[in-house]
């Protein structure tokens, strides 16, 4: 009988080592309750099914997640490639701005699922409007490769 507990009290201990990006990652983010499916061709033969942002309380970040289709095949991006992230917010005081989360397209893989990851630093529990779309930067300006995704009140909580 004590062999047993041991052996549940280790299982305990490994689960709860795991980040909670980690956890949602690796169960294809099916229990994510602010997630939007998109079915969005980002580029070339990569495909966006859906979009959340996890937030993670514990390690106090939150991390856009971009759950890329199955059949991304051998797709991949080039060295100059990026994925531009244009976000409009309102805060508390009813103020508004706008920033740019551009970043390097890296896709992680958890599981049998492919990501694009991108932590953020926003402390509003709701984006007002999100764009979403690939470029390349040629001589200091970015050039859009392809069409844009347009996303209105994306929840940055899922707790």
């Amino acid at each position: 009988m004590d062999k047993y507990i041991l052996i549940f009290l280790t299982f305990l201990t490994a689960m709860s080592c795991k980040s909670k990006t980690e956890l949602y990652l690796e169960r294809g983010l099916d229990i994510l309750s602010n997630k939007k499916e998109v079915n969005f061709q980002l580029f070339k033969d990569v495909w966006v099914k859906e979009i959340g942002v996890i937030r993670d309380q514990k390690l106090e970040k939150k991390t856009l997640i971009l759950n890329l289709k199955d059949s991304l095949g051998k797709a991949m991006f080039e060295i100059d490639d990026m994925i531009g992230v244009r976000v409009w917010i309102i805060d508390d005081n009813k103020v508004k701005r706008v920033e740019n989360w551009d970043f390097k397209p890296l896709i992680v893989y958890r599981k049998g699922f492919k990501y694009l990851l991108k932590e953020i630093k926003i402390k509003e529990d709701q984006i007002k409007k999100m764009k979403i779309y690939s470029f390349k930067e040629i001589n200091g300006k970015k050039i859009k490769l392809g069409d844009s995704l347009m996303l209105k009140k994306v929840n940055t909580y899922n707790d």
